[in-house]
């Protein structure tokens, strides 16, 4: 049972890699961007709060999204591995997620830390799909539609989310820049820092990925 956590710009690919895990060795994928739009379908009153920010590609408060996290969390099964995407976005985050990982009797044995330039991260982000329905996810390139314009798994037309527009994009890039050094020196003085350029293919990305893990 491992307890990862991964991190990465927008169009790094942290989410299909985390899928793969999912599919291949059972892991729990845990993030706040599903959090985020679940728990806002549900009409959860913090939810609603955390809107007014990550609609418009802006972070959501450090408060706000752990009190929602400690809650999500209890929904995942605590026998499997969890696979945390993106769950410390600033270092203020790190003790919080610290507390969250005690609180549940977790023990963090490794940040896997996805790099990539900004204009391949733009060009990847722009044009990417998500299903409103099921939260789905595609790529006009790396993982299209089998009918162009409607979800695989429930039918769905497709949309593209609101901060995938190339402007909230570089928004995002830039807070990230600014954001991610303390973090990854954090985690490496820990020694459990682990470095993947998000360049290659996925294959090549997945393979790289599963080989630092020891999986």
């Amino acid at each position: 049972m491992k307890t990862i956590l991964f991190h990465g710009p927008s169009g790094s690919g942290k989410d299909t890699q985390v899928e793969l895990l999912v599919q291949k060795y059972e892991f729990e994928n845990i993030g706040t961007g599903e959090m985020f739009r679940r728990m806002y379908k549900d009409a959860d009153i913090e939810s609603i709060k955390a809107y007014q920010y990550w609609s418009k590609g802006h972070f959501v408060p450090n408060e706000l999204t752990y009190s929602m996290l400690n809650r999500w969390v209890r929904r995942f099964d605590i026998s499997k591995s969890w696979a945390f995407v993106s769950v410390v976005r600033d270092a203020g985050q790190i003790p919080l997620f610290d507390e969250l990982l005690k609180n549940s009797g977790r023990h963090l044995d490794a940040v896997v830390h996805f790099t990539l330039s900004q204009e391949k991260a733009i060009e990847r982000m722009s044009l990417r799909k998500i299903c409103p329905y099921c939260d789905a996810t595609y790529h006009q390139i790396y993982k299209p539609e089998s009918v162009s314009g409607y979800c695989d798994k429930c039918g769905t037309k497709l949309i593209q989310r609101e901060d995938d527009q190339p402007e909230k994009i570089k928004l995002r890039l830039k807070v990230y820049e600014n954001t991610i050094v303390p973090i990854v020196q954090e985690y490496s003085k820990r020694g459990i820092l682990i470095e993947i350029d998000a360049s290659p293919s996925i294959e090549e990305i997945h393979r790289e990925l599963i080989a630092k893990l020891g999986l």
